[in-house]
């Protein structure tokens, strides 16, 4: 117990040798207490947890033996006691857990200026660094501890996001790595390493008592990992604070604070970036052939820009909860004022320059994160590759209304009826929206299909599409630029200027005052094709309906009434024949308020085809049957 207490107590009350006034020395030292009492609760309760478990599986052993020497001797009985032991026994041995690295080492052959960093943090922390380096994709640090027994032995790592990177700065990167290596400063690790050993033996023996909660046997093996996971995350929560405090002593307070409120704030950045940059890209298997550069033009872009004032409007941070691992960001900013450290002055120098020819390796980086990819092109060609999906919105507006061209979009967008049948033609998911948000959704559809029918025309007509991370796709001529969304938008909020300018475009690059789009029969074929076929039959009094199960949108109104829609309910059905362990089919289920609690009411599972993946369903009426079928068209 020896290294337990002496991790619970260094670089507590004095940090890199420098004295605590006697204020910060009793918090210091009453935490440092309570620390070391639920360290010590946590190695005690680890204790009696293999004492119960080894003691369950001695029973188990003994227990066939026992019977047999005053009944009949049972050899299922016997087989099923050895075989839990067996189980219970195998999930106690420790596994070797393998590191799989998810970037490429750096050495400092390699990469001199960054370990120079590296190396200066720690000596100052008089810390060993870590003996290996890696790079991953996140925007965030950490360090492990791999190999070894139960957290002695083994070797450090310590992994350094290529996000992070990408846009901190040179003193919130210092930061950062101070935290990382105050976990090994502290000796954290080691106790990590036992918990997390403790933790999957736990999951383990779950595992091998299976799911069924009645068990009696499983019970004790229930309650106990959601204690000692209360108790450990507890511990996690005091070891980020004092890890905190060598970030904050280390690279100064305004580094750590702005650092961590940036990382955060970025990860949700990153996350953005990904999700409305890139993946619709990689739809067209096409991958920009630098994310890092991609995301730090994000970062200071329009849409950015508007995402954080949503997010400032968002639902306030939570306090940490007992099964967290970190404390609340609030939390450690408000323990990060409170401590009386010199300032020190930022270093504004983007953090990625420590890095040898850095934009070479993010290229790098970047195809092995996405090996898969068909080609890799420069974010200057991005707005080519848009403009394709702009083009299969304008065909699919084609196809499905007909009738439509240039001279329709005016009436279209001063009539609201109009805009109705338009936006459900375009995407049938509307028919039979009844949530509160449809007039919205309506208008999102029809400024986004109208917008890309003009702007697909126009660049048929000379005009080339431009684009860059986190802005809008727009039209440029001769040197004009043009946004055809905010054109459409105002338009639609009946402003005569966005008219007036279309217009102009039109007659300058001579487009056709009725003019349509071409769609190729290709397109048309995909355009008009349903997004999930649906069959419906009228057997007797009952009405069916057929479709792919993963395919099949149902509408979103309550399946019982067609009212306005409050929630979906989960809903299970039990499927003969399956070839599934559970034999189960799950599906939410919409209805109103109302009929909330007789969701089970709404359908009934006729048939599941495991095969082709086609369910048939049993709905409350055909009108309802109907409204699936145009919803999914």
């Amino acid at each position: 117990m020896r290294w337990l207490l002496s991790l619970t107590t260094r670089g507590l009350p004095h940090v890199s040798g420098l004295a605590l006034d006697s204020t910060d020395r009793k918090g210091n030292v009453m935490w440092a207490r309570s620390y070391t009492v639920r360290a010590m609760l946590a190695v005690g309760f680890l204790l009696l947890y293999y004492t119960a478990t080894l003691g369950v599986a001695v029973v188990l052993l003994v227990l066939p033996f026992r019977v047999d020497t005053t009944h009949r001797f049972h050899a299922l009985f016997a087989a099923l006691c050895l075989a839990g032991a067996g189980a219970i026994l195998w999930s106690l041995l420790p596994q070797r857990e393998r590191f799989v690295p998810s970037g490429p080492r750096l050495t400092e052959d390699e990469h001199p200026r960054l370990f120079a960093a590296l190396k200066d943090v720690a000596r100052r922390m008089e810390v060993e660094l870590p003996s290996e380096v890696f790079l991953v994709e996140d925007v965030n640090a950490y360090v492990t501890q791999v190999g070894g027994f139960l957290g002695f032995g083994g070797r450090r790592i310590l992994c350094i996001g290529l996000g992070l990177l990408a846009v901190d700065n040179l003193s919130q990167f210092r930061a950062a790595v101070a935290h990382e290596l105050g976990h090994f400063k502290g000796g954290e690790t080691k106790l990590a390493s036992l918990i997390y050993s403790t933790r999957s033996s736990m999951s383990r023996a779950l595992v091998f008592l299976g799911e069924d909660d009645r068990m009696p046997l499983r019970k004790p093996f229930t309650w106990v990992p959601k204690l000692f996971l209360r108790i450990t995350q507890a511990i996690s929560r005091q070891q980020e604070l004092v890890a905190d405090e060598w970030s904050i002593r280390i690279a100064g307070k305004r580094a750590h604070i702005s650092g961590l409120r940036r990382e955060v704030l970025h990860a949700v950045a990153y996350r953005r970036f990904l999700e409305h940059e890139v993946y619709p890209l990689v739809d067209k298997d096409v991958v920009p052939d630098n994310l890092f550069e991609g995301f730090r033009r994000y970062l200071v872009s329009s849409a950015w820009a508007e995402a954080q004032q949503e997010l400032a409007g968002a639902v306030p941070e939570r306090e940490a909860g007992s099964y967290d691992s970190h404390p609340s960001i609030e939390e450690r900013i408000a323990f990060a004022e409170q401590m009386e450290v010199p300032e020190q002055p930022l270093d504004e120098t983007p953090a990625y320059t420590l890095l040898s020819d850095a934009e070479t390796l993010e290229r790098r980086f970047t195809a092995e994160l996405w090996p898969n990819a068909v080609e890799f092109i420069p974010w200057a060609e991005a707005g080519a590759r848009w403009s394709k999906l702009w083009n299969e919105t304008a065909s699919r507006v084609q196809a499905r209304v007909p009738e439509f061209s240039w001279a329709r979009v005016p009436s279209l967008l001063k009539d609201t009826a109009a805009q109705e049948s338009f936006a459900e033609a375009v995407d049938p998911r509307l028919v039979g929206y009844r949530v509160s948000d449809r007039a919205e959704r309506v208008q999102e559809v029809v400024s986004h299909a109208v917008s890309a029918y003009l702007a697909s025309i126009l660049a048929q007509h000379g005009m080339t599409w431009t684009t860059s991370p986190g802005e809008s796709l727009k039209l440029e001529w001769n040197g004009e630029r043009v946004d055809p969304s905010a054109l459409v938008e105002q338009w639609l909020a009946g402003k005569r200027g966005p008219a007036e300018e279309l217009e102009r475009l039109r007659t300058r690059l001579g487009v056709a005052e009725d003019a349509a789009w071409s769609v190729p029969e290709e397109a048309r074929a995909k355009a008009l094709a349903p997004l999930a076929p649906v069959t419906v039959l009228r057997i007797g009094d009952a009405v069916t309906v057929r479709a792919p199960l993963s395919r099949m949108g149902l509408p979103h109104c309550c399946a019982l009434c067609g009212g306005a829609l409050a929630h979906h309910v989960e809903t299970r059905f039990h499927v003969g024949g399956m070839m599934r362990d559970d034999g189960d089919v799950t599906i939410q289920v919409p209805t109103c308020e109302a009929h909330a609690r007789q969701s089970h009411k709404a359908f009934k599972v006729r048939r599941y085809e495991e095969d082709s993946g086609f369910i048939t369903l049993e709905v409350p009426g055909l009108a309802y049957a109907e409204l699936i079928q145009r919803s999914n068209a």
